[in-house]
């Protein structure tokens, strides 16, 4: 009789594993030990939902059996979503245009799915999240990587996109970027959208850090307000501290809306009916995320006044998310080794720039500073501590 192993395989799809994870479970490993790590290399909010939310979702059970909602997702949070482009961004989104998904990385995945066929072309910037260069391959599309400049903070242009080699059917922008921090300015991203419709390539906004920008000097704004061909991804993960409640939106064209709801249903039904409830309360506690937001700014300044006097010197300028992506060559050739020292001798873990750049990655590390202040502050001190006596 043939062995399990021989009978039984997994698929070729998924298989890529996250070297930040297989270095936080080395780290769990320490401090299992009894070793104090802190861990800089996840980025999440430290805190969670706002103020309100869980009772806003009791009072709903009491009235409700909070069961499935539309494929598309509850009519009043999509209604105070067109609200909310309105009063932050002046943009006229339908309410059925938007989209209530399962994260935001459900809405990719919908948007993918939905917009492109196996073999199609979807271009990528590096550095990007690496989640999502795995999710396209997986789905069959072919994601076309290419190169950015430190000059343009590691963010695309139209003269990046023209030097791609062949035909590309799509292209995903986030800002403020995932590991960077860097953003796109409002005459870039007009640019970028009105290139990508005027030649027939779909355009996928990745808004997901929006609410955490830190100044005026590169203000954020939406795919929204200058393509209606646009598709913008948000989520409810990290200005508004619900990682956890697995609830993201999508903004699509009119002529979009039903097979992307229809796609929805037909994958996981619906968005969890009590994170929509609780979103829904989330969205008008600003003052409370916006203190979140001046936290993470006091957080990114503590690290760009401490960290640069003992090597960590170059980097995108980070205007918004809370990254800080530092390039290390010139102090260690691999980043992944870079930061196995760190954590073996300052007891600090940050993720290798290898997940999110397979080119270039090996000279960077990212730096979450979305923690708490103290804990930043600990953090740069243990890190100064370490290169000082190197």
């Amino acid at each position: 009789m043939a062995s399990r192993s021989s009978r039984f395989k997994p698929s070729h799809r998924g298989a890529h594993p996250s070297i930040a994870e297989e270095l936080a479970a080395k780290a769990a490993e320490r401090e299992q030990a009894g070793e104090d790590i802190l861990y800089l290399q996840v980025g999440q909010p430290s805190t969670g939902a706002p103020a309100g939310v869980a009772e806003a979702i009791a009072r709903a059970g009491e009235v409700s059996p909070l069961g499935y909602s539309s494929a598309s997702g509850m009519p009043e949070l999509k209604e105070r979503l067109s609200l909310q482009y309105k009063e932050l961004y002046q943009a006229e989104v339908d309410p059925g245009r938007i989209i209530i998904t399962f994260g935001a990385s459900g809405a990719m995945l919908l948007a993918i799915i939905g917009c492109f066929d196996e073999g199609q072309r979807v271009a990528l910037p590096q550095p990007f999240y690496y989640g999502y260069r795995h999710a396209i391959a997986t789905l069959g599309v072919e994601c076309v990587l290419f190169e950015t400049s430190m000059e343009n903070d590691l963010q695309p242009t139209v003269a990046d996109l023209e030097a791609i080699e062949g035909e590309i059917d799509g292209l995903i922008v986030a800002s403020p970027g995932n590991p960077t921090g860097s953003m796109v300015s409002p005459a870039r991203l007009k640019e970028l959208a009105e290139y990508c419709e005027q030649r027939g390539i779909r355009f996928i906004s990745d808004e997901i850090y929006h609410g955490i920008v830190f100044d005026d000097e590169t203000p954020q704004s939406t795919a929204c307000s200058y393509s209606e061909e646009a598709i913008v991804v948000n989520s409810f993960s990290k200005y508004y501290s619900m990682a956890g409640w697995r609830l993201g939106w999508m903004v699509v064209p009119d002529y979009l809306e039903a097979s992307i709801a229809s796609l929805a249903h037909n994958l996981y039904l619906c968005a969890p009916t009590p994170a929509q409830v609780g979103a829904l309360h989330a969205i008008d506690c600003r003052e409370e995320l916006d203190g979140h937001v001046e936290r993470y700014r006091r957080n990114r300044d503590v690290m760009l006044n401490g960290l640069p006097s003992v090597g960590f010197d170059r980097f995108t300028a980070p205007h918004g998310a809370f990254y800080l992506y530092c390039h290390v060559q010139h102090l260690h050739e691999d980043s992944v080794a870079f930061c196995v020292e760190m954590l073996e001798q300052a007891g600090v873990l940050a993720a290798p720039g290898s997940d999110f750049c397979p080119n270039t990655g090996q000279h960077y590390i990212r730096f979450s500073y979305a923690g708490a202040t103290e804990q930043i502050e600990e953090a740069v001190h243990r890190i100064s501590r370490w290169r000082g006596g190197a």
